[in-house]
């Protein structure tokens, strides 16, 4: 399976003292309105918590806090993805370290906005925002499930219109969804939308 996410928006480096936590559900919200779509175009047994209850182990859900969240790639269906990245930020070409943080920080920051919250304390304090949060999804059920990545990066060119605005980016994300093993649970995951 192949298809695209993108976000634009800020994506800052996070920090030992500052783990990025209201940022990485923002930039999970952005996604999960897409994979939300996606699973409305092609796969009906997502649409909401009760039917996921429903459905058993078809679409195992994870509560943390107030949310219920489950994932497109699972261990359990023995899936992992690649991701190939194209990164557009503000720094001058050349230059990866910047006030929004170096690269590496930015993308572990993206990929933990992939993935399930792994505690209750990644979302303290946060709420559904509507019925479409319901049940919310979200690309992997953990990191490790990216088994290969690529980042392309290139400038912004579009020009900020305020200091915050330096540390937005507009990322396009190629996702490629993998079996490691073909079951009949994993079959109608690998056919190209």
């Amino acid at each position: 399976m192949n298809f695209r996410l993108t976000y634009d928006g800020p994506l800052k480096a996070a920090s030992q003292s500052d783990t990025r936590r209201l940022e990485k559900h923002a930039i999970r919200r952005a996604f999960h309105r897409q994979l939300d779509t996606l699973y409305l175009a092609h796969d009906s047994r997502f649409l909401d918590a009760e039917q996921a209850a429903l459905a058993g182990d078809k679409i195992p859900t994870v509560q943390r806090g107030a949310f219920t969240f489950t994932a497109l790639v699972r261990e359990k269906l023995n899936l992992v993805c690649d991701l190939d990245i194209l990164f557009l930020r503000r720094d001058d070409p050349g230059r990866l370290i910047r006030s929004g943080g170096d690269l590496d920080n930015r993308i572990k920051v993206l990929f933990d906005a992939l993935r399930i919250p792994q505690d209750d304390n990644e979302v303290r304090d946060l709420a559904p925002k509507g019925e479409d949060e319901s049940l919310f999804l979200c690309l992997t059920e953990d990191d490790k499930l990216i088994t290969g990545f690529r980042v392309t990066t290139d400038r912004l060119l579009e020009p900020a219109t305020s200091p915050a605005d330096e540390n937005h980016v507009r990322l396009i994300i190629n996702v490629e969804v993998k079996a490691t093993t073909l079951t009949d649970e994993n079959i109608s995951y690998l056919s190209h939308f």
